[in-house]
C-alpha cells in the first residue's frame, strides 16, 4: 500500500511543478489516477486484514512475510519475552 502511495506522492508532486510553470497537466491526472488506485490497494488491505483476523485461516490473500522471524540483533537484549517452539 505505501508503495503505491508513494508514486501516488511523487506524480502529484511533479505535476503540480509542471502545471504551475504553463506544462499541460497530464502527469497530474496520471497522479489523480494512482491516488485511485491507492485507495483501492488500502481497501483491499483494511478488508483483509479484518477478515484475515476474524478467521484461523487466511481468506483473503495478502502475500508472505519479508522474513519469517525478526533478525537476531532485534532479538538480543529484547525486554519482551519470546514465544520458542520446542
Amino acid at each position: 500500500m505505501f508503495l503505491t502511495l508513494e508514486i501516488t506522492e511523487i506524480l502529484l508532486a511533479i505535476g503540480n511543478f509542471r502545471v504551475a510553470h504553463g506544462d499541460t497537466p497530464w502527469i497530474l491526472h496520471a497522479g489523480g489516477w494512482a491516488g485511485i488506485v491507492t485507495a483501492a490497494v488500502a481497501w483491499y488491505t483494511s478488508a483483509a486484514g479484518v477478515a484475515n483476523g476474524m478467521s484461523p485461516t487466511a481468506i483473503l490473500p495478502v502475500g508472505r512475510p519479508l522474513w519469517d522471524r525478526l533478525p537476531i540483533f532485534s532479538q538480543l537484549g529484547s525486554p519482551m519475552p519470546r514465544r520458542t517452539e520446542a
